[in-house]
């Protein structure tokens, strides 16, 4: 990766004020990630929060009544679909389902439709929350990482496209780095940066906003979010290789920083079916 930029051409609040409008759902998501590190929180007090977006309470709805949790009478109400899911499958399935939303957008210079881009931010919240279960972390914080660790990337795609044309792809170094260092060239800071001073507006705790600002060097993450910025790069990890379909033996690792992060290279791959099930399940149950 570079260590040298371009000429800076925009700031980065410059950029995030310059953004698209995005959905609503942004607000709903950080005001959940705080209830769920809240252990005084409980199944109604996310059941009021869903009222506040109807699109997304009404998809909750659908998913409680749908095969997977289906038993007795029909949920009619937010507070009885949340009661039949359960702590653990409602943020899981308002994730995979806000992403929709807020993620799934076509990101030209990163060469990425809108599929593609809502996957790979789906597949890495799974990888986290698997991981940091495994580890005994946060995982409604991990989840929420993995789940907006590219955020960033929205309005950088954004200001190339009105900045190029046609718009010039940016180089990707492929997992650890991304995208980061031809980010860093053209505009002088990565995504990540962007990305955490986006969601620190949006009111994000520190808990998301600093795994996500160091996940391109994990190492120097400082404490207290040295433990989730590690499961971070080990989700970024797994990621790759689910997403792009590849042998892990072709993706660059270098294990000294899995022995830095204190992760076990080889059980942090051996979850690789896990996520694979579990990933499945979760786009089974939200396309209802």
């Amino acid at each position: 990766m570079t260590d040298s930029p371009g000429p800076s051409v925009t700031t980065i609040e410059r950029l995030v004020a310059e953004l698209r409008p995005l959905s609503p759902v942004t607000h709903v998501l950080a005001r959940l990630q705080r209830l769920l590190t809240d252990p005084n929180s409980v199944l109604d007090d996310i059941a009021g929060l869903l009222r506040l977006d109807t699109a997304l309470m009404t998809r909750v709805i659908q998913i409680s009544n749908s095969p997977w949790f289906r038993r007795g009478l029909p949920c009619h109400t937010i507070t009885e679909a949340v009661n039949r899911i359960g702590f653990r499958e409602v943020y899981r399935m308002v994730g995979v389902v806000a992403a929709r939303s807020l993620v799934a957008q076509p990101l030209v210079a990163y060469g990425r439709d809108d599929v593609a881009a809502w996957r790979e931010s789906v597949a890495c919240a799974f990888a986290a929350e698997i991981l940091a279960e495994r580890l005994g972390e946060d995982m409604p914080s991990a989840y929420m990482c993995g789940l907006l660790h590219a955020i960033g990337r929205l309005p950088i795609d954004q200001y190339l496209q009105t900045t190029d044309n046609p718009v010039k792809l940016l180089n990707d170094e492929g997992f650890p780095y991304d995208h980061s260092g031809a980010e860093y060239v053209r505009l002088g800071f990565n995504q990540a940066a962007v990305g955490a001073f986006m969601l620190g507006k949006w009111d994000f705790t520190p808990e998301v906003t600093g795994p996500i600002l160091h996940q391109y060097a994990p190492i120097e993450a400082p404490e207290p979010h040295d433990r989730l910025t590690a499961v971070l790069h080990g989700a970024r990890l797994l990621r790759t290789v689910f997403c792009e379909n590849i042998p892990p033996a072709k993706v660059k690792i270098d294990e000294a920083v899995f022995e830095e992060l204190r992760l076990d290279l080889d059980e942090v791959l051996s979850h690789l079916p896990e996520l694979t099930t579990q990933l499945s399940r979760a786009l089974q149950m939200t396309s209802v």
